[in-house]
């Protein structure tokens, strides 16, 4: 998401400061707009942010503050790290604002902090519970977020994204379900699912969220909190059948037990982001998995033997 916001932002003539400990992220995907005058790239950690960052001679109009440890698998089994990265680099992140004086934050939160809703489609004003380190550390985040706008009137704006894919998303153990697909049907591998494949996710397509997260820095809403997500609920079978579908896999489907941390069912309701961002996605699922998928095969075909 970082690259594709970073390049939206160049191209419309805004100048970047871009925090990044390179973990997940390649310096790669900034390759089309690295020599532009308007972005500067500083490779560090949000737990330590360094203090050259935080006494630059310009102000801050605004951060957006996408960092995080993002696997909620990961997150159950290393918390603290999580917490340490996800909540305690929030408080970092929020600290380095108000010194910088900027108006406006807006923080990447999540789908997560919801848990296990009771009630379709997920509004924003449904109960906070999340049931993982990961949705935790995002809930926290967004009170944070709130204190600071309370004690320190920095405008603080929490995106909630469902289950974002596309471009550039790595393909690891701990990454979505999309790119996860991809890769094991572009290598002729069976398609691994927890569960029976009833489950159902929100998908949005990187594109979306870049457009939803721009109309969040350059329009200030009545509230503070949005979904961020197509509003359309899709299985997990069905998707593993129309990724084998593009890619042309004849390799079938592997069923594995159920994963701690997953939810059966999310779909979220967009009518708060549509009325007061409007933003509304427009991205089909059949074209951004096309999209995703040719990016995977071309990055294959330059891979090194």
């Amino acid at each position: 998401m970082g690259s594709h916001l970073t390049e939206r932002l160049v191209t419309a003539g805004h100048k970047l400061y871009v925090l990044d400990n390179f973990s997940t992220g390649r310096m790669d995907n900034l390759s089309g707009i690295r020599s532009s005058r308007n972005l500067k790239i500083v490779k560090g950690d949000i737990r330590r942010i360094h203090r050259a960052l935080t006494k630059m001679p310009k102000r801050i109009d605004a951060i957006c503050h996408l960092a995080a440890v993002t696997s909620v698998q990961q997150s159950i089994r290393k918390p603290i790290l999580t917490t340490e990265v996800n909540l305690t680099g929030t408080l970092q992140v929020l600290e380095a604002a108000r010194k910088l004086d900027a108006d406006r934050v807006v923080f990447a939160s999540s789908a997560a902090v919801y848990g296990t809703p009771r009630a379709f489609p997920i509004r924003e004003d449904a109960n906070i519970s999340p049931i993982s380190p990961y949705g935790a550390s995002k809930a926290a985040s967004e009170l944070y977020l709130r204190a600071f706008e309370e004690n320190h009137k920095i405008e603080a704006v929490s995106l909630r994204y469902f289950n974002v894919y596309g471009p550039r998303q790595t393909a690891s153990q701990y990454s979505g379900v999309i790119s996860i697909f991809a890769k094991r049907a572009l290598n002729q591998q069976p398609l691994q699912i927890f569960g029976d494949g009833s489950q159902t996710r929100d998908f949005i397509f990187v594109s979306d969220v870049v457009d939803a997260t721009m109309a969040s820095l350059e329009m200030t809403p009545e509230n503070r909190t949005f979904n961020i997500a197509s509003g359309n609920e899709t299985t997990i079978l069905e998707l593993a059948k129309v990724v084998q579908r593009i890619t042309g896999s004849p390799t079938g489907l592997e069923f594995l037990p159920p994963r701690t941390g997953d939810i059966p069912r999310s779909v979220a309701d967009t009518a708060r982001a549509k009325k007061e961002l409007g933003f509304e996605a427009r991205t089909s699922l059949e074209d951004g998995l096309s999209a995703t998928i040719g990016w995977f095969m071309r990055q294959k075909r330059t891979k090194p033997a």
